[in-house]
């Protein structure tokens, strides 16, 4: 198979040529990174349909840690699948002193016990719930470590399966009959819905994808029966159906920082992008730069500020180009006015 078309069927089975609910995003796609909300929100909005974008699309999402243990946006009644037992990421820890020391086990379970009985009468912010506590005697110092940034509380709640936070609102509401799957069940489940969305793919993609050992992820290959196709000389795995035709990638598309195409293949071999190019989109903080994408070719990232989008290339871009950005970069965002490029 050629790379262009192997590049049209992974595009349209990310939503980039024909949109998808955003049911169909998060059961196919594993959901969509969300540390940063503002990246996940245009993640859904570059795949679903303008009207459906429009409307109440997120009432059913959830907020909290799934693959690689990084912040998901999935769907409420797929918690049981992301949290499932004997997982290596966000471990039941509730039983536990905070990771600093300063606050027991025995205290945290106190405050765990209130903020169980707060949203018994309803949903709450992280600031209403910190109120709570700070009527209950939580002095300042406490509640910086009780309500750490990366979890704290919140996060040991969540990870027993007692509390989730909505994505929309961010609220955190009771969770009512948690029954987390079994550990082999569960991780089979992730890994045909990436090899189903994502397919096919390298198994170096897949190691890079999971953060896991080889041994591992050929184990579970080998139990889902996976095809394979010969891509250009690289061996890639797929489950399901392909389906080639005579679709055209679409000109010009913008992606989310974070966004599935940039983490469901290995950044060093990714077919997207030359690799020279790779420390502007992964930085070595950590970060996953929104690019935009040229028929089928990462040629630069963006930003979003206020009314202004802020273009950086890679390389210089012809005045077509440019005014293609621009014209996508105000269609795209409707609060958009003006599209400026950097060098």
């Amino acid at each position: 198979m050629e790379i262009i078309k192997w590049k049209v069927i992974v595009l349209k089975k990310m939503g980039f040529i024909e949109s998808m609910t955003v049911h169909q995003i998060c059961r196919q796609h594993n959901g969509v990174q969300a540390q940063i909300r503002a990246y996940a929100d245009v993640g859904f909005l570059t795949r679903m349909s303008t009207e459906d974008f429009s409307g109440s699309w997120s009432l059913d999402l959830v907020r909290q840690w799934s693959v690689r243990g990084t912040l998901h946006a999935y769907l409420k009644e797929d918690i049981p699948l992301y949290l499932y037992e004997g997982r290596n990421y966000l471990k039941p820890n509730l039983s536990l002193p905070t990771h600093d020391g300063k606050i027991s086990a025995k205290e945290k379970g106190y405050y765990g016990d209130l903020i169980l009985e707060a949203l018994a009468s309803g949903h709450k912010s992280r600031d209403e719930l910190k109120e709570i506590c700070r009527k209950a005697g939580l002095s300042k110092e406490k509640e910086a470590s009780l309500f750490d940034s990366w979890g704290g509380l919140i996060a040991s709640l969540i990870s027993e399966g007692k509390i989730y936070q909505e994505y929309e609102r961010q609220y955190f509401g009771l969770l009512k009959s948690y029954e987390p799957w079994d550990k082999e069940k569960a991780e089979l489940e992730i890994a045909r819905r990436y090899f189903s969305g994502f397919g096919p793919v390298s198994l170096a993609d897949a190691r890079y994808y999971f953060k896991e050992n080889k041994r591992t992820i050929e184990n579970w290959m080998k139990k889902l029966d996976l095809k394979t196709v010969e891509v250009e000389g690289i061996t890639r795995y797929y489950a399901g159906e392909l389906e080639e035709g005579d679709t055209d990638i679409p000109p010009i598309i913008f992606i989310a920082g974070f966004d599935a195409l940039l983490l469901a293949f290995e950044k060093k071999e990714n077919p997207f992008f030359d690799p020279k190019y790779i420390r502007d989109i992964y930085t070595l903080t950590g970060i996953v730069k929104p690019v935009i994408m040229l028929n089928g070719e990462l040629v630069a990232t963006w930003r979003k500020e206020k009314n202004k989008v802020y273009v950086r290339p890679f390389k210089n871009l012809r005045k077509k180009e440019i005014s293609l950005i621009e014209c996508e970069g105000i269609k795209r965002f409707q609060e958009i006015s003006e599209v400026l490029f950097e060098k």
